[in-house]
């Protein structure tokens, strides 16, 4: 998938298509999803400023996805920092991916750090960010802290979902 979409995308100004950052961030996604982590970051560096594409919070997003899947999560914060410095605001979506792969790679102090990062700077944790922090609770048999991070879901006027629901019948 990875070699048609960038096939496609090169092939863009001879079918007078411009190659915008929207169509930059569809071949990002198809290299993350053929999971081609590694080449996200040379497709980053080289097409905005060779294209004068400038990036958008989602391209940063899916370089910082590919970036945690392959396991590179120094990089991903690096990369998190270096969004403000272009004047992009990270959103829950940029942080949910954040703290989804620290908290599978049981990086709990910097998952927290992130949650304090996000309430500095005004990113309201939805469902999702709860739900994330409750299934590693979970996972990490944290049994008295899952229950009462359950509470404090629903205390903070969420209604738990699906994914709220089966961490707890698992636990």
């Amino acid at each position: 998938m990875d070699h048609h979409a960038r096939k496609l995308f090169d092939e863009m100004p001879q079918l007078s298509c411009p190659r915008t950052v929207f169509s930059f961030n569809v071949l990002l996604e198809a290299y993350l999803k053929s999971e081609k982590y590694d080449e996200i970051g040379g497709l980053f560096r080289e097409l905005p400023p060779k294209l004068s594409i400038e990036p958008d919070l989602v391209s940063y997003t899916t370089a910082i996805k590919a970036l945690c899947t392959a396991g590179l999560l120094d990089s991903a914060v690096y990369l998190m920092d270096e969004i403000e410095n272009h004047g992009i605001k990270p959103n829950i979506v940029t942080c949910n991916t954040l703290l989804t792969a620290f908290y599978e790679r049981k990086r709990f102090s910097e998952a927290e750090s992130l949650w304090a990062m996000m309430e500095k700077r005004n990113i309201i944790p939805d469902l999702c960010s709860h739900n994330i922090k409750l299934i590693s609770l979970v996972k990490a048999n944290e049994v008295s802290k899952a229950i009462q991070f359950f509470d404090e879901i629903v205390n903070k006027g969420f209604k738990p979902d699906n994914f709220s629901y089966s961490a707890m019948i698992k636990m």
